[in-house]
């Protein structure tokens, strides 16, 4: 009987440097969905496999055909039909949900602030993994595509969880870098009703053709982490571009690199901002750097009365700190909600992988 990884679970697996060749070759396998949960042997093989998984391992099965302890397995039920393609083949007997269900598994479960955030590294060139130096590592190319994510829900239908990741592709960024970068398109793109500015984010790590300042180098490319179009064409300027310059910025050749990108662009009439984590925390910097942006595309300041324009500029503060807290492994957004909303202290859970030897499994 197969294994179906799932939910969290999958997550990670899709996270692993062993998969990263796979992955990037967009191999997808077609299972059908397993009538019983795994066994404790089953789940230790997995274990074998894959020794860094956090317990409990989710899975996915249309009934519990064993019973393990809830520390070691939790599972889910489900008798939604699996399309093809939905899976990706791990051994002969272990499959994890492929990138477009795994979103579909988890939407019931995250706010909506979560699964734009989980949708943003999905269709990102990078991977969250809080073993490494940085926090994470780059992919050479996306997980999946909104296209691919699109046919999914089609082929699965009206079911749980659907509709939610449609909403959710609406305000998603594609093609981002890092976890930051997510975040700041998230603040430009979104409505103010959101916490964001409302900008209209053309494009991210896309490539744009500048000129070199040195006339024998000729025409260069350049990829802004974040593009933005101008209003009209009577404009001061074509474009604006945000950076975010994070730990690897910080040496002397990525300040001349910096340097040179920011002449660049201003080479071809575009205009580019550096953010730096100082600037990108400080919410009166950032009003202002956006404020100076919108007269760059050609957009009028928006009118608003004097309450509206505080309630803007709490929720815009209310967006800043709620992408703080999503780490990409702690999905307890929802539990945040709720303490919020029972008016009880909130309180940030941790989990800590499980020893393996603590269940008896060799």
């Amino acid at each position: 009987m197969p294994t179906l990884l799932s939910h969290t679970t999958a997550l990670e697996v899709l996270r692993s440097v062993t998969l990263k060749r796979a992955l990037e070759r967009g191999e997808r396998a077609s299972a059908p969905l397993p009538e019983r949960s795994p066994s404790r042997a089953e789940i230790g093989a997995v274990l074998e496999r894959f020794p860094r998984l956090t317990l409990p391992i989710h899975v996915c099965a249309t009934r519990q055909g064993h019973v393990v302890s809830p520390q070691l397995a939790r599972v889910h039920r489900s008798r939604v039909a699996l399309p093809a393609g939905s899976t990706i083949r791990l051994t002969d007997e272990v499959f994890c949900s492929s990138p477009e269900h795994l979103v579909v598994q988890m939407a019931p479960s995250l706010t909506r602030l979560e699964l734009v955030f989980l949708l943003g590294e999905l269709l990102g060139t990078y991977a969250i993994a809080p073993e490494h130096e940085d926090g994470m590592f780059k992919r050479r190319v996306p997980l999946t595509t909104r296209e691919r994510i699109l046919a999914h829900l089609d082929a699965l239908g009206p079911v749980p969880g659907t509709a939610q990741v449609r909403s959710a592709l609406g305000m998603a960024c594609e093609r981002s870098a890092s976890p930051y970068e997510t975040r700041l398109s998230m603040r430009l793109g979104l409505k103010p009703s959101l916490g964001g500015y409302h900008l209209r984010v053309l494009s991210m790590n896309a490539p744009i053709e500048v000129v070199r300042i040195k006339a024998a180098l000729g025409t260069g490319i350049r990829k802004p982490d974040v593009l933005l179009g101008a209003a009209s064409v009577h404009a001061p300027f074509s474009g604006v571009s945000f950076d975010y310059n994070g730990g690897l910025h910080k040496t002397p050749e990525g300040f001349e690199r910096d340097a040179r990108r920011q002449n660049e662009m201003l080479a071809v009439d575009f205009k580019n901002y550096v953010l730096t984590k100082s600037l990108y925390d400080d919410l009166d910097y950032m009003d202002g750097i956006v404020a100076r942006a919108r007269k760059d595309l050609g957009m009028s300041a928006p009118h608003l009365t004097r309450d509206e324009a505080a309630r803007r500029r709490a929720r815009r503060a209310w967006l800043h700190d709620e992408l703080e807290l999503i780490d990409g492994v702690n999905w307890n957004g929802r539990e945040r909600e709720q303490c919020a909303a029972a008016g009880a202290p909130e309180e940030q859970p941790t989990f800590e992988p499980v020893p393996v030897e603590a269940y008896g499994l060799d």
